[in-house]
């Protein structure tokens, strides 16, 4: 078989496999269409087959350039095993792997769907099968099989602990555990197991980011935020509260944000704008129309409030600061005054 005829068959079986592979998985285009099967296969750049292009060409002219003289032609299998190991950590989450191996993280998917690695894993080992049609050769020497398992095994292992490395997760002192709401409206919990000691002045200075975060004050649906830390990542990923080792708790009305060791109930003693509104709504007339209700309930709770002012360079949005803002609830009551006209007894309830 000529070296014309090999490429086709062989640029057909490496392009058409992880295509199929992928559509099989159910994995979806690169930019969110329903199969990959059909994006992998157009190598346009605004579909996935645009990303197998790099590996396609190199291991093309890994393949091609066969036999490879003297010693560097007994690693070329070896380079390839290489390649298909980079390819499997590509699709490996490390991170993931490596908070399993280091923690009592429970099990779960360590695979990703990365276009990329399965590219250069079919390419790599497709290209196994065609080596010695090309003329290529396994290793003969003791030297050339030494030097191609090194290659196979050296290259992925940097390979990985480059790509750990430069994975912004690895730099995080915290891993996100969920989030849940409280028992009541504008409650909230959210979980983090802490890689340093919680309580340490250490610690405090890395939280900072984690409350920057999820601060309640850019929080449509959140006014009281409880941040539980845990020691033990399963702890965290279960999301019992209970079982907390360190409390943070922060409020949207500008209440003082408190440290807590232990697991601390954040919620008990203070009253959220929600709250406050719902209080105030359950007293008014039940008579009146459910928006009239509504504004009265807002008008009442907002009574006394400190207007909540952004901090500089921070646009502020929340409940209150939607509830109280004087401009709003003037336009809210003019459009009310306008519907109910001609019911005096309305018009009065909405004040003057």
């Amino acid at each position: 078989m000529n070296r014309k005829l090999l490429f086709c068959l062989w640029a057909i079986v490496a392009w058409i496999a992880p295509a199929a592979i992928a559509g099989a998985l159910g994995w979806k285009g690169i930019w969110g269409s329903s199969s990959a099967f059909a994006d992998y296969l157009v190598p346009a750049p605004v579909a996935g087959g645009a990303f197998h292009l790099p590996s396609f060409i190199a291991v093309s002219l890994i393949l091609f350039t066969q036999p490879w003289a003297g010693r560097p032609g007994g690693v070329v299998r070896g380079i390839l095993v290489a390649g298909a190991l980079v390819g499997v950590a590509t699709l490996l989450d490390l991170d993931r792997l490596q908070l399993a191996a280091t923690t009592d993280m429970a099990g779960g998917r360590f695979w990703q769907q990365n276009p990329v690695g399965l590219f250069i894993f079919t390419d790599c080992v497709i290209a196994q099968f065609f080596v010695g049609a090309l003329e290529g050769r396994w290793p003969e020497s003791m030297t050339e099989w030494a030097a191609s398992l090194v290659v196979a095994l050296a290259v992925p292992a940097a390979y990985a602990g480059a790509a750990l490395q430069a994975d912004p997760r690895q730099h995080n002192p915290f891993v996100y555990g969920g989030a849940r709401e409280g028992d009541r409206r504008g409650d909230e919990m959210v979980f983090y197991y802490s890689k340093l000691p919680l309580g340490s002045d250490a610690f405090r200075q890395a939280a900072s980011a984690v409350l920057a975060q999820h601060d309640p004050r850019m929080n449509v649906n959140a006014e009281d935020i409880a941040i539980h830390f845990y020691d033990s990542l399963a702890t965290a990923q279960a999301q019992d509260r209970r079982a907390a080792q360190y409390t943070v708790c922060l409020y949207q009305d500008g209440t003082a944000t408190t440290w807590n060791a232990g697991s601390f109930d954040c919620f008990d003693m203070h009253e959220s704008f929600s709250e406050r509104f719902e209080t105030a709504y359950k007293v008014q007339d039940a008579s009146l129309p459910q928006d009239v209700r509504i504004w009265r309930a807002h008008r009442d709770a907002c009574a006394g409030r400190k207007p909540l002012v952004a901090p500089a360079g921070m646009y502020m949005d929340n409940q209150e600061v939607r509830a109280c803002d004087p401009e709003r609830a003037e336009r809210a009551r003019t459009e009310l005054l306008r519907r109910f006209a001609g019911e005096d007894r309305v018009i009065a309830s909405l004040g003057s």
